[in-house]
């Protein structure tokens, strides 16, 4: 009894090493492809390519029923994560409405500098992947917007 006890407790523990193992090994891959993607993307911040796409971007914001201002806290989104996203609206005393469509936007096309190298890593165009997802963000969002003005 007190064998198998002993020999069931160093088979756990082995498979807690190599399950550990598994985890650090893709922790560095996913690592060298992060990093780098974050980088990029706070360097975009800090030049003001973000402030003067969401300029561009106005126009497409008026769409959505959104202020020209919402495309800062979606490029954010898009760029950054979610949260730096959330600070950026904040400030922006939108409607619930508007949150709600800014936020269908935001949930479906984020991070996706970070997230298309990841997925690029993975066999995929992250390029594309990213484009796509940014794209159907936009058009979910605009159609919640349409559906919250239905009487």
């Amino acid at each position: 009894m007190i064998e198998s006890s002993a020999s069931s407790r160093v088979a756990v523990l082995s498979k807690l090493a190599t399950g550990a193992r598994a985890g650090l090994v893709t922790f560095w891959d996913l690592a060298k492809v992060m990093v780098p993607a974050y980088l990029a993307a706070l360097v975009l911040q800090r030049v003001g390519a973000i402030g003067a796409l969401a300029h561009a971007a106005a126009p497409i914001m008026h769409l959505l029923g959104l202020p020209g201002s919402a495309a800062v806290p979606l490029i954010v989104a898009w760029v950054l994560n979610l949260y730096a996203a959330i600070g950026a609206m904040l400030p922006l005393g939108l409607s619930p409405p508007e949150i709600t469509v800014l936020a269908v936007a935001m949930l479906i096309g984020h991070n996706l500098i970070v997230e298309g190298a990841v997925t690029q890593k993975a066999g995929m165009n992250g390029a594309v992947f990213g484009v796509l997802r940014a794209l159907a963000g936009l058009l979910a969002a605009g159609i919640a917007n349409q559906l919250m003005h239905v009487r």
